[in-house]
């Protein structure tokens, strides 16, 4: 007897299938000209004052390992995190991707605010290509902190992480820069609580890794699924028309964190694998316009700081 799908399970495969032409043309950051603007500063060369902890790196992300340094600097030293582009993920072609991550580069060392992870500089010697550095972040992502503070964190605390992230996002949304991946693993929290955002400067090395961010299959780390916007399913006629992440994509995500810090779990908590999600994504069918009613940024930042001053 032949094997029958639903219209549901039907429409999956047919995303599923046509992941490879999404993948490769699903941009992280839309950005003006005048950020890729030849005059960007130049990171600085850290090679020489960063100084390796362990032999090994002490994380792994989707596309990339994480050591945990110690960076020496005008007679001062402060643990570091460097981020170590792994090649195999990236495919064989070098030349193009030390040019992406140049201009990725020149996307993340312009922009300077509290709640935007900060990028010190770069170094080599941590795999092929050039290594980043950034500050060590105590606390690890947002979705770890509210798993181990899930009961201690007062309705304040989880405002003012709230209050950061709309902060960095508008910072960024005002500078014409989509984030794209806006989850609670691309949220980190310094020792003292405050949340800065990252891994927005590698965002064309995350469209040739999509199978590990959008697509993750870990049930112990859920992929992207569980916060992006549910537009990206949307299916056209013409099948070079795909979709773009858009200011009103973050927001959908940002709503999506929101959720996550008040209620101390994951979205789709309940459903293990991001299959699942996608899924219920589709069976939601929650799209509407598709954003145009989504609140911006700036609104979100100032909701949020209005509910803490009545605290």
């Amino acid at each position: 007897m032949a094997w029958k799908t639903t219209k549901a399970e039907s429409f999956f495969l047919l995303t599923v299938q046509s992941y490879e032409t999404v993948r490769l043309t699903v941009i992280h950051f839309t950005i003006r000209p005048h950020i890729l603007s030849p005059r960007s500063k130049s990171p600085l060369d850290l090679t020489s004052h960063v100084i390796r902890q362990s032999i090994y790196p002490i994380a792994y992300g989707g596309c990339s390992d994480i050591w945990k340094c110690t960076l020496k600097q005008d007679s001062q030293s402060r643990e570091v995190a460097v981020k170590s582009i792994r090649p195999h993920i990236l495919g064989d072609d070098e030349m193009h991707t030390k040019w992406k991550l140049r201009q990725e580069l020149k996307v993340w060392v312009p922009l300077k605010h509290e709640n935007i992870l900060p990028l010190l500089g770069v170094a080599t010697g941590f795999g092929r290509f050039t290594a980043l550095v950034c500050p060590w972040m105590d606390n690890g992502t947002l979705t770890s902190y509210i798993e181990h503070n899930r009961e201690r964190l007062l309705l304040r605390d989880r405002l003012e992480l709230l209050r950061d992230s709309a902060a960095g996002l508008f910072y960024l949304h005002s500078h014409s820069i989509v984030h794209g991946d806006f989850t609670g693993y691309n949220i980190l929290v310094s020792a003292s609580g405050r949340a800065q955002l990252a891994d927005f400067g590698s965002s064309t090395i995350n469209v040739e890794s999509m199978e590990t961010s959008y697509w993750s299959s870990s049930t112990n780390s859920p992929g992207t699924p569980r916060w992006m916007a549910p537009e990206i399913l949307t299916t056209h006629d013409d099948e070079s028309s795909t979709w773009v992440p858009t200011e009103q994509s973050d927001m959908y995500s940002f709503g999506s964190v929101m959720l996550q810090v008040c209620s101390g779990e994951v979205p789709y908590a309940n459903l293990q694998r991001d299959a699942q999600v996608l899924l219920a994504l589709y069976q939601g069918r929650c799209w509407g316009d598709h954003g145009a009613k989504r609140p911006s940024a700036e609104e979100a930042l100032d909701f949020l700081q209005g509910e803490l001053s009545l605290l």
